[in-house]
């Protein structure tokens, strides 16, 4: 079958929005061995996956913790002294193609361990073949540069938690980076 591969600069409802973070039981969801609700002193209590990084506003930072069995940089945002969502930065730099690879392999593991892939920017007609990391890459690195953002999440988000990941262009100081992220918040209800 052929595929159609269309760039659009479709928002996912599930992006940065508004949309208020759900209450999670506490000891669920999460990127283990942290979850949903700990507070900052309990999500440091991890020490083999420090050290960590307190941000001004009380939100945390790693480079040891582990997604996709690869040591990546894990951010942690707090909510009224509650873990609320979980970042998982896993390219922030300035070469576009770079980027795009990363977000390939993103694709794929999130394919490997969620099962299909929604994928706004990328329409294939029905009974189509699933798509390869390298035409993700190539797709989302072109409508980063477009529209400056591609996103993507599991079609069957898991239990306990929700998962998207986000490719994103921004300038700072008059230079642009690429950024590549997996987010991890607590159910939606």
């Amino acid at each position: 079958m052929r595929r159609i591969l269309t760039l659009t600069g479709f928002a996912l409802s599930f992006a940065f929005g508004s949309t208020a973070l759900a209450a999670s039981s506490p000891g669920t969801g999460g990127l283990p061995p942290w979850h949903f609700q700990m507070t900052p002193q309990e999500v440091m209590s991890f020490t083999d996956y420090g050290p960590y990084k307190t941000f001004s506003n009380g939100d945390l930072e790693t480079y040891a913790g582990l997604f996709n069995n690869h040591k990546e940089n894990v951010q942690f945002f707090f909510k009224d002294g509650k873990l609320a969502r979980i970042g998982i930065y896993l390219y922030e730099g300035q070469d576009v193609k770079a980027a795009a690879n990363v977000w390939g392999r993103t694709y794929e593991a999130l394919k490997a361990q969620y099962g299909a892939i929604e994928l706004p920017d990328i329409h294939i007609e029905p009974g189509g073949t699933e798509l390869a990391p390298e035409i993700v890459a190539v797709t989302g690195g072109a409508n980063v540069d477009v529209t400056g953002k591609s996103q993507m999440a599991p079609i069957k988000q898991p239990a306990d938690k929700f998962v998207f990941a986000g490719f994103r262009r921004q300038n700072v100081q008059g230079q642009t980076f690429y950024y590549v992220t997996v987010f991890y918040d607590p159910p939606r209800g």
